[in-house]
């Protein structure tokens, strides 16, 4: 087993008490193995993603990630996406996601697609990290939404909970009204509010993506990169 993902410190080296085991042998380092992007990390939720097919790479005809998930981490808040289906197949794990009032016990080999427009949740539980494949169809702004959280938490400019600001938080829910849309508060307040406010935290200087969230230099700067 060797440790990877751990957070950097200001002089590139590892902080101790971060990151994940991985099996050099296991199916979680082959996946790693075919990365195409850097490993992304979010210190605040303890969970990791990187890139395995980009939308350029499909023709936007889909998109896969492999995520990885900190044991009995809350994951994602309950959330939804609009015109695509999103995929989760378990590499590594158990993990329980929340669909449609249902909760659906996936352990390695399972697998489960929520249709658009439903909202879900996904938690890994048990005593070790989980590891699922996730799939986008057709490919969507998955990536960028979840680079955008994970650098914002790097940044320190996360809540412990792992959210936004309001303004930040605005900003984000307007661009991305037709792509995510998380359900607490509920859409039906948050999207009109939207409306209104984004406006203002442009002006202030929050927008929903950063340039420097989807360059290489920035995780390799802040994440330790997995050598397999």
């Amino acid at each position: 087993m060797v440790t990877t993902g751990r957070c950097l410190d200001d002089d590139g080296q590892p902080i101790e008490g971060t990151g994940f085991e991985v099996d050099l042998e296991g199916p979680v380092a082959e996946r790693l193995r075919q990365r195409t992007t850097p490993l992304l990390s979010n210190p605040v939720t303890e969970d990791w993603t990187v890139g395995l097919e980009t939308a350029a790479e499909t023709g936007g005809e889909y998109e896969t990630g492999l995520g990885i998930f900190r044991a009995n981490g809350e994951g994602p808040p309950p959330h939804y996406h609009v015109g695509y289906e999103e995929s989760f197949e378990v590499i590594r794990g158990e993990f329980v996601v929340e669909m449609e009032g249902e909760s659906h016990h996936l352990s390695r080999g399972d697998e489960i697609s929520v249709p658009p427009e439903t909202a879900h949740s996904l938690e890994a539980v048990g005593d070790s990290v989980g590891v699922a494949l996730t799939t986008v169809r057709p490919a969507a702004q998955t990536f960028t939404v979840v680079s955008t959280q994970f650098g914002l938490a790097h940044d320190g400019k996360l809540d412990e909970d792992g959210s936004p600001g309001f303004f930040q938080g605005m900003a984000m829910a307007a661009a991305l009204a037709d792509d995510t849309v998380f359900t607490s508060p509920p859409p039906a307040v948050t999207k009109p509010l939207a409306k209104v406010v984004a406006p203002i935290a442009n002006a202030l200087g929050y927008e929903a993506t950063y340039s420097k969230y989807e360059r290489d230099a920035f995780w390799e700067r802040n994440v330790e990169q997995p050598s397999l």
